[in-house]
């Protein structure tokens, strides 16, 4: 990449190395910096120079775009600092570069930087260092062949090292080698130069310097070759590849350097000094480095060089950077060898197939298979042998020594296990152990061999572990060279099998080994991974092979099959029809109708034995090639449409609708009409037998080129997965076997070899019920071709058209049960036939048999033996026959086993597990002799199982005795359930709860009462007693239900609870200890709860009295607080106005001359006494129009949020208005919501009359007639709560007219704020009211906080130092002692009475205030 570099001086072409950064494989660049210090932010950093990776990294983007904040000022940082050894993070969204620098120091004022790079996804060299070497890591490197100690170079001044004296000089170079300080960067300032061809450093080119600079921070391995004799200096990563070091500062071209790969790159070193161009190789494999044993070491590297020269123009040397790119290029090598044998193995379905794919793709890899041995491994029988076959090999000569054909190997008897796996031998267990074994990786998955006359393949068997033959020389001297320079000297046996397999393994490789490249780890694995693939392929080839074995077996069997019917059908024709000739001329003959009806009977099924072999001989013929069609040309449509009417009557007694489709057609069609008529027959009586309802139909239609002749059915349908087979011979659909049709399986396969004959073919289309979740059926389609054929004239004029269809249709006819003139017939005629069978049987004519077989003609063959000696119940299929059997029970059932619908075993099963059925004897006929059959069917509990044929008088002996047994087992079921049904309602009726336990302590039993204690549902278990017991009881019943089942107790008695509140009483009896034969616990339980509810009755009963006790004191409390509240609020303003007056009175009394002026006080107090006595008013939410009505009714209030808030029992405002109503007044009330209330009384009466009357019931006035006289004690200063208005009112002004003081609050929490403030007011000096409350008067029942909470705060507060003692003294409406009693709990000092007389009252704080005064006195004392 070009750029000018004018304004730097043409520096950088001079001196800095432009082509090194060219080439180098990561982003690059050169930063030039100010040293000016005032030249701040990104000004002061340009990139003067990039290469073009750095180029393409960045994009358009600029360095301050691409970092930018703090990150940029870190870099700025970074490139200022003179630390050279430092790493720099470059992150952004791109990657995240990790830079490195190399300073270039300038006379000006600005410096170059070269900025070299590593992304984050490169991988390290392993001994990379920035600064000091980590502890505990030292480079290191495989030396590469045994030196003396004499050969450390003289340029290296070693005499500064404190090197161990102890140390011998031969391990003078390791020991140097371990040194931290021996690093390249150390070596290039301790050696002496003057030794060298470069001589001193400080007449080296600045191009030098600054390279050197740049390949020891460098993070891949460089090199500087330098001088004629191109001496290398190079970094930390670069001597692992050489020997350092003694390769410091020689000449390349030593033979411990480069020297066995000098004469090929001499002609490139020449090029690139000479034209100036640098020169690139990729995974070039480079034999520099011998092994322990002198042979050559696989290696691969990634190299360059590029020519350096100085200012004018001459070579200095070339920069070597390298990259060892061994792992990489030998683990693609391998990769590809697994891909091609996968590939390969992937088709092989037999052995030679798989032996061979093998080697002809391992072949392609000689580097890392220089040979390989094939062994297959066979079993031999009855011994611990094993016999080894060769199947294939790869660089081995025929009928080597160390290769033999055939091995016989005697194992151990030891069978292997996993714990017999050992580690691997270690790495100095032999003095012969090569460098293989030194550098393995020691995973313990490999055994050793140290054996050079024999390969251990039977410690490789034994162990199913892969075994390593460290010296394999003399096994397979003589062996070509496929690869290198010597032939491999170490092997490893392969056992194809998995270690943790108790199997023989079913192969055995032998593989030679790598020379060139250790036994590592990486070798090891792939080693691991080739024979997991080559298992799972033998696996896959041993299964194709056994899979074409059974095939090819059952091919065997089917044409050994075929041949024997043929031989036998052939057999069988001729006394057949010895058999059918003088049956047919019987039959011709004056006979009796029973003797008729059995030899039709006869004669048909040896005609369908007769057809049976006919088809048999032409399918052998068919196969054999010996029958070819008979061709005419003829109507096709008239001829199927004539076939198939023939079925018409067969199809109508089942009762299936039947459709004959026929497209017309006018050409003739050349068919073979014999071998067609059996194709439309067996498909039309095929569709007839499998149809039980629905359709059936048979289209003909016509094509371009065919034919079809298509048969449709609404039958049972073919599973898909059988279809293809379902043409095979003699099989048959698994639809057909379950319902038990009959057939032989040979009818569909010689249809379609027929219709094969006329060059065209049988399709197929069906599905059943299960599969397709509604619709079932098939259809069959005979394809027919069109074409022109040979006529054969001898079949022009036919005359035996139908014969094969009639007799098919005649057979069908009797598939379905037959009309009642025959079968009375029949039975009729029977009855004197049989009477020599009656002699010594015990039927009855009540006896009921049921007889099931699908078969008619069967049918009444054995219905004909049971006739004349019971009744006989007839049904064709076991579903019918459970139907039948479970309306009324049969005295026995005589079934067949293969039917339709439901099978006689099926059948078999559903009779035994049906209650009403279950001891109905049944014996089962069948022609599968089956011993596993016959065995699964008595198992089912059937009584007895006959073959057919079967002689008459032993199927009648047999079935008489199991019916005589059936019916006594019978008896004696229905004797023994009516006791179990009478002992059943005597348990589940009985009053007690009844229960029964094994000896484990299980219950087994518990009548309907036990649960109804319990509270059981009757699907419970019994056995979850525990969560039914009331947990109280429940530990202690646990432990004695223990000791009731485990100790020695005959009977025990209980008592407990269940959780629904039943108790009970139990008694457990041990029935072991009463009888030894019998075992387990009886119980029988009491319902004792009727005591507990007296017992709760008598309880309930006293709390529901001291309930009513409670109600009644809270009514007279409630009733005593509401009339006490209002009564004393009229007593004490009417003594009040009493008092007024008469100091009124005595005022008038003495009025002079000038006459009565009252003074305003007076007037002030008239005003007072007429509102409270006039006149009530308030601020409240007021009352709306219905609430207003009844307010003064008995127990009412305004609404529930004012009961809510402030209580009260709705009595007040009732008594009120009837006082006034008694003294002659009245009280009415204005109200309006939201703003108030207002209450005025008024009175009708006389003054005089009033004032007489109050004279009478008002106590003696205290006042004298000077006016009121206070009380002897001033200053007291008292707090009055009371939510009375009215009270609080009057009591106010009787404590103010008796000379005291006073504070009002309108409920406790008031109060409690008006004590609290007193208190702060009592502790600040500078407040001037500081009089505490001498007595405080509190109501009892009040809104918001009452006056016993109220008390109890305050005395809370005492306690906590919050208040001083303050005197409380209860003022309240209710009378009641246990009300006083609780007002003294709560903290009053005493209770006063409403109505109160204010003497009294005035008397009582005095004698309080007196007793709180000393109480006080004292405890300041105390």
């Amino acid at each position: 990449m070009t750029h000018d570099l004018t304004t730097l001086d043409g520096f950088i072409e001079s001196e800095t190395p432009i082509t090194y950064l060219q080439t180098y494989p990561f982003p690059a660049c050169i930063v030039q910096s100010h040293l000016d210090a005032s030249a701040a932010g990104p000004s002061r950093q340009q990139v003067a120079w990039k290469n073009e990776r750095w180029v393409n990294w960045m994009g358009k983007h600029s360095l301050d775009g691409l970092i930018e904040g703090e990150a940029l000022l870190d870099f700025e940082r970074w490139i200022s600092t003179g630390e050279a050894d430092s790493v720099f993070p470059m992150e952004t969204d791109i990657d995240t570069l990790f830079l490195m620098k190399t300073i270039i120091p300038r006379k000006g004022s600005y410096s170059l930087h070269v900025i070299t790079s590593l992304p984050s996804k490169a991988k390290r060299a392993p001994t990379l260092f920035f600064g000091d070497t980590p502890s505990g890591r030292t480079p290191s490197a495989v030396p590469s062949t045994e030196r003396p100690a004499n050969l450390i170079p003289s340029h290296l001044d070693l005499s500064a090292e404190n090197v161990n004296d102890a140390v011998s000089s031969s391990l003078m170079a390791s020991s140097v080698l371990a040194s931290r300080t021996l690093d390249c960067k150390s070596l290039l300032d301790r050696t002496d130069w003057t030794k060298t061809s470069l001589g001193p450093r400080v007449n080296w080119s600045p191009v030098i310097e600054t390279m050197i600079e740049v390949i020891l921070r460098s993070p891949t391995q460089d090199a500087l070759w330098l001088g004629e004799d191109f001496l290398m200096l190079y970094n930390d990563n670069y001597a692992q590849i050489v020997d350092h070091p003694l390769m410091w500062a020689r000449s390349a071209r030593a033979k411990e350097a480069w020297g066995p790969v000098w004469e090929g790159v001499t002609e490139l070193i020449e090029r690139c000094l000479s034209l100036g161009e640098p020169c690139y190789r990729e995974n070039d494999l480079l034999l520099y480095r011998r092994g322990l044993k002198g042979h050559w070491v696989e290696k691969y590297h990634t190299w360059s060089f590029i020519p350096l020269f100085d200012a004018e123009g001459k070579p200095l040397g070339l920069f070597n950077p390298t990259r060892d790119t061994t792992e990489a290029v030998v683990a693609r090598r391998r990769q590809e060898t697994m891909r091609d044998l996968s590939e390969q193995l992937l088709t092989a379905r037999t052995s030679k197939e798989y032996y061979n794919g093998i080697i002809e793709v391992l072949e392609q890899n000689p580097k890392d298979v220089p040979f390989l041995m094939c062994y297959s491994v066979q079993e031999v029988a009855q011994s611990n042998t094993v016999k080894l076959t060769l199947e294939s090999s790869l660089g081995v000569p025929p009928d080597h020594p160390a290769a033999p054909r055939h091995i016989d190997i005697a194992l151990s008897n030891e069978q292997p296990t996993r714990s017999s796996f050992s580690t691997k031998t270690g790495p100095f267990s032999s003095p012969t152990l090569s460098a293989i074994s030194t550098l393995s990786s020691g995973g313990g998955r490999v055994r050793y061999s140290f054996d050079q006359q024999s390969w251990p393949i039977a410690k490789s068997i034994s162990s199913r572990q892969a075994v390593v033959v460290d010296d394999c020389t003399r096994l397979i001297k003589g062996f070509p060279l496929r690869q290198w320079e010597a032939l491999p000297e170490s092997a490893i046996v392969i056992p194809i099998s998995s270690e943790a397999s108790a199997d023989t393994p079913q192969a055995v490789f032998i593989l030679g080994l790598n020379i060139a490249s250790p036994l590592d780890t990486v070798y090891e694995d792939w080693i691991h991974v080739l024979r997991a693939h080559l298992i799972s392929s033998l696996g896959s080839v041993r299964a194709a092979e056994a899979a074409h074995e059974r095939q090819m077996e059952r091919d065997r069997m089917e044409t050994a099959k075929t041949a024997w019917f043929q031989g036998a059908a052939h057999d069988l024709r001729s006394p057949l029809t010895l058999v059918a000739g003088p049956l047919d001329d019987v039959l011709r003959t004056q006979l009796r109708p029973d003797q008729r009806s059995m030899l039709s009977l006869a004669q048909r099924n040896l005609a369908r034995v007769q057809r049976l072999v006919n088809s048999l001989l032409d399918f052998s013929r068919i196969e054999a090639g010996k029958m070819s069609g008979r061709f005419v040309p003829l109507d096709l449509g008239r001829f199927v449409g004539d076939l198939a009417a023939l079925f018409q009557p067969a199809v109508n007694r089942k009762r299936i609708a039947y459709r004959i489709e026929i497209e017309p057609h006018e050409g003739l069609v050349f068919v073979d009409p014999t071998l067609l008529e059996t194709v439309v027959t067996n498909l039309i009586s095929n569709a007839l037998k499998y149809t039980e309802r629905g359709a059936i139909s048979v289209a003909l239609s016509y094509y371009e080129t065919f034919a079809d002749i298509a048969i449709t059915d609404s039958g049972i349908g073919i599973p898909t997965a059988e279809l293809s087979a379902v043409t095979d011979r003699f099989h048959r659909a698994t639809t057909a076997l379950s319902r038990g049709t009959e057939g032989t399986g040979i009818g569909l396969a010689l249809a379609k070899e027929i219709v094969r004959l006329h060059g065209g073919d049988l399709l197929i289309i069906s599905q059943t019920a299960e599969e397709s979740g509604g619709p079932h059926g098939s259809t069959f389609t005979a394809r027919i071709p069109l074409v022109e054929r040979d006529v054969s004239t001898d079949q022009l004029t036919r005359n035996d058209f139908g014969l094969y269809g009639k007799a098919v249709v005649d057979e069908a006819m009797h598939w379905f049960q037959p009309s009642d003139y025959e079968s009375e017939s029949v039975g009729s005629e029977l009855n004197g036939s049989t009477s020599s069978r009656s002699e010594g049987f015990l039927f009855e004519r009540s006896d009921v048999l049921l007889l099931v077989d699908d078969n008619n003609d069967m049918r009444n063959y054995v219905k004909s033996i049971f006739k004349p000696y019971c009744q006989v119940i007839e049904a064709v299929n076991g579903q019918q026959a459970l139907e039948l059997a479970r309306k009324t029970p049969p005295d026995l059932i005589l079934s067949d086993l293969m039917m339709p619908k439901m099978n006689g075993q099926e059948l078999l099963a559903a009779i035994r597990q049906d209650p009403i059925t279950r001891f109905v004897p049944m014996v089962l006929l069948s022609a599968a002799t089956d011993d596993e059959l016959r065995l699964a069917a008595f198992v089912e509990g059937v009584e007895d199982f006959m073959l057919k044929p079967f002689k008459p008088k032993e199927l009648l002996a047999r079935v008489h005795l199991h019916m005589q047994i059936g019916k006594k087992r019978a008896h004696l079921e229905m004797l023994y359930a009516q006791r179990q049904q009478e002992l059943a309602v005597i348990l589940d009726y009985s009053p007690s709860g009844l229960m029964r336990a094994d000896n484990t302590g299980k219950i087994i039993y518990g009548n309907d009462t036990y649960r109804s204690y319990s509270g059981m549902a009757r699907d419970a278990d019994l056995n979850d007693w525990p969560g039914y017991v009331d947990p109280e009881t429940l530990n202690r019943l646990d432990t004695a239900w223990h000791e009731i089942v485990h100790g020695d107790q005959r009977e025990s008695t209980l008592t407990w609870k269940f959780t629904n509140g039943t108790s009970v009483s139990g008694t457990f009896v041990r029935l072991d200890l009463i009888d030894p034969t019998m075992s387990g616990v009886l119980g029988c339980l009491s319902d004792i709860s009727y005591q507990e509810e007296k017992l709760h009755e008598a309880e309930r009963r006293r709390v529901e009295a001291e309930e009513a006790k409670q109600q009644q004191e809270l009514l007279v409390d409630l009733t005593s607080h509401e009339i006490r509240t209002p009564v004393s609020a009229i007593l004490q303003c009417s003594s009040l106005a009493k008092e007024n007056l008469l100091e009124l009175q005595q005022q008038l009394l003495h009025v002079g001359s000038q006459g009565f002026r009252p003074t305003p006080q007076q007037l002030a107090e008239l005003d007072e006494d007429i509102q409270a006595l006039d006149t009530i008013e308030d601020t409240g939410p007021g009352l709306a129009p219905n609430e207003q009505a009844a307010l003064f009714k008995r127990f009412s209030q305004g609404n529930k949020m004012v009961h809510t808030k402030y209580g009260g029992s709705g009595l007040g405002l009732f008594i009120c208005k009837r006082i006034s109503e008694l003294l002659g007044g009245r009280i009415e009330m204005e109200s309006e919501l939201g703003v108030g209330s207002g209450a005025y009384q008024s009175a009708e009466r006389a003054l005089d009359s009033s004032l007489a009357t109050l004279a009478i019931t008002t106590p003696t006035p205290t006042l004298s007639p000077s006016g009121p006289t206070p009380i002897s004690f001033d200053g007291l200063h008292l707090l009055i709560v009371e939510d009375n208005i009215i009270n609080q009112t009057v009591l106010k002004r009787q404590i103010i007219k008796a000379g005291f003081t006073c504070d009002v609050a309108n409920n406790g929490q008031e109060a409690l704020d008006y004590i609290h403030a007193k208190q702060s007011q009592l502790q600040d000096d500078s407040t001037k009211d500081n009089r505490r409350y001498d007595v405080i008067l509190m109501d009892l029942e009040m809104p918001v906080m009452d006056g016993l909470t109220a008390v109890k705060h305050i005395r809370q507060d005492e306690a906590s130092g919050d208040l001083d003692r303050q005197l409380v003294i209860a003022l309240t409406g209710n009378a009641r002692q246990g009300q006083i009693e609780q007002a003294m709990a709560a903290g009053m000092d005493d209770v006063i009475i409403k109505p109160y007389k204010l003497p009294d009252l005035i008397s009582k704080l005095k004698n309080k205030i007196d007793a709180s005064n000393k109480y006080v006195v004292k405890a300041h004392r105390l």
